[in-house]
Formats: C-alpha cells, structure tokens, sequence
C-alpha cells in the first residue's frame, strides 16, 4: 500500500473555498501529489484560479444542501469517486460581540458551521456506498481557545471540532476517515488587519496546506499547524483558570483582534460582506 503524502495520485480531491487562500495552496499540494483536484467557491474567480493550477472548478454556494449535492453528483459523474473532500470555505468577521450586527453573525454559521454540515451530509453517502473516503474540516486553533471580538467566528470552529469528533465516531464502522485542521493565526487576507501575538508567531498559507496532505495522508484526526500547538490546547484544561488568563493576555490573544485596521481590512470585508455570498 502506498503511504504518505504519495497516495493520493490518482485520487480525487474536493475543496470548498477554493478560489484563493488555504483553499488554493491545498489544491496546489495535492496536484503536486499526482491528486486530481476541484475546487468548489460561489466566486467566479475560482475558474482562474483552477486554469492556473490545472485543475477543475465548480460554482457551488456551500450554504444550499442541494447545490452541494448537486455539485457531489456532477463530480462523481464526471471526474471519478471522490476520496477526499475538504470543507474549507470560511470567513471571519470582527469586533465586539454587542456591536456585531446579526446579519453578521448569522453569515459566518451559515458558512463556516451549515457549510461543513452540508458538505459532509452531500458527500458521505457516496463514500459510505463504497466504504471508503476522506472528510477534512478546516477549523482554527480558535476552536480550541476562544478568541475574544472573535466571538461567533470563535463559536463556528469551535462546533466544526465538535462535529467532526462525533460523526468521526459515528461513521468509523463504515471505514471513513475525519480529519479537522487547526492552524493559529495564518498570513492570509482573512488576517488582514489584525494585530499579531507575541506567540505564536502566524504560519504560511504553504505551511497550512502541506500540513492537511501530510494529516490526511497519515489519517490524522487532529492537524495542528504548527503541530506543537496541540501542547497548548491540552495544558489550557490544566492549569488554574487565573494561569491560563495570564498566559492568554501575555501571549496577546486578548488584544489581536482588539484593534483592527479598517483601512486594511477593507477590500476583505467588502468581499465577504457584499451582496454576493461571496466565500473563500
């Protein structure tokens, strides 16, 4: 049998969100891995983003189960099993939890928890039929400790972990493997304006997504970007409440999104806000 990330040539691979970010760098490694790619995003740019990588492209808005089933369908048809789907598309909008508007927050559940809801409701019976296949859910190191003016955001990746850990155990028995990938903070325009932590220090868009190749490859539950980080989230259930409140105003999680640069944040936030469900 061939391990590593090797094993994926010949294989296909599904990524929502795919039109720029973690979702474009995840496609590109997979490629790289002789996968056969399509990337899924309700913006068009994903088609000049696929043309650039060589791969396939679908517009497909993650908040519709039927659109998602649709999608599975033509994929499948088309292209071939699929072995790996990757539920990525996700946004982060920012600022005090009484100031968030409602609109707001319904928008990033919609995308961030309904989306992976509905990605693995479209694909799962089809991998179960077949008794094989792959789910990845990007969440966040956010998922495991909570970032303050992040809050909803915060809450999404904190249910995608969830999620992932109760349908993993549901569907062990029919041989289906789960996935969730927890980077911290990654230099990416969704971190755009943003303050910066003492520790840890953001990773590459590139770390990310060798990362979730490497993961899956190894059938990873939990992918840690940088993978130390899992010594944080299993000591912050350890110490004295006081200690981790410490550790988590000296580290600067309390301030970095405390103080955003709106000027910077601008274009993203026209994009993820506007009248399109644009995503990615």
């Amino acid at each position: 049998m061939v391990k590593g990330p090797e094993k994926w040539s010949g294989r296909t691979v599904v990524i929502t969100g795919g039109a720029r970010g973690i979702g474009e760098a995840t496609a590109a490694a997979f490629l790289s891995h002789g996968a056969r790619v399509v990337l899924c995003d309700v913006d068009r740019e994903v088609f000049e983003t696929a043309s650039r990588l060589g791969c396939q492209a679908r517009l497909v808005d993650v908040r519709i189960l039927s659109d998602v089933r649709a999608t599975v369908l033509d994929i499948e048809e088309t292209t071939g099993a699929i072995d790996v789907w990757v539920n990525n598309a996700g946004i982060m909008l920012l600022g005090g939890f009484l100031e968030q508007p409602d609109d707001q927050d319904r928008r990033q559940i919609e995308i961030n928890l309904v989306g992976v809801l509905n990605g693995m409701k479209a694909v799962l019976p089809q991998m179960v039929a077949r008794g094989r296949g792959h789910i990845v859910n990007v969440a966040s190191m956010a998922g495991r400790i909570a970032v303050p003016y992040a809050a909803t955001y915060s809450a999404t990746k904190f249910a995608v972990v969830g999620l992932t850990e109760a349908v993993r155990l549901e569907f062990a028995p029919a041989g289906i493997d789960f996935s969730y990938v927890m980077p911290v903070p990654v230099k990416s325009e969704l971190m755009s304006g943003a303050g910066t932590m003492r520790w840890p220090r953001p990773v590459e868009i590139a770390d990310v997504a060798a990362a979730i190749v490497e993961g899956a490859a190894a059938r990873q539950v939990e992918i840690y970007v940088p993978r130390h980080q899992r010594a944080p989230v299993v000591l912050s259930g350890l110490v004295p409440r006081r200690i981790y409140d410490l550790a988590a105003k000296a580290s600067g999680l309390t301030k970095i999104f405390g103080s955003v640069d709106a000027r910077a944040r601008a274009a993203y936030s026209a994009r993820v806000q506007g009248s399109k469900p644009l995503v990615g």
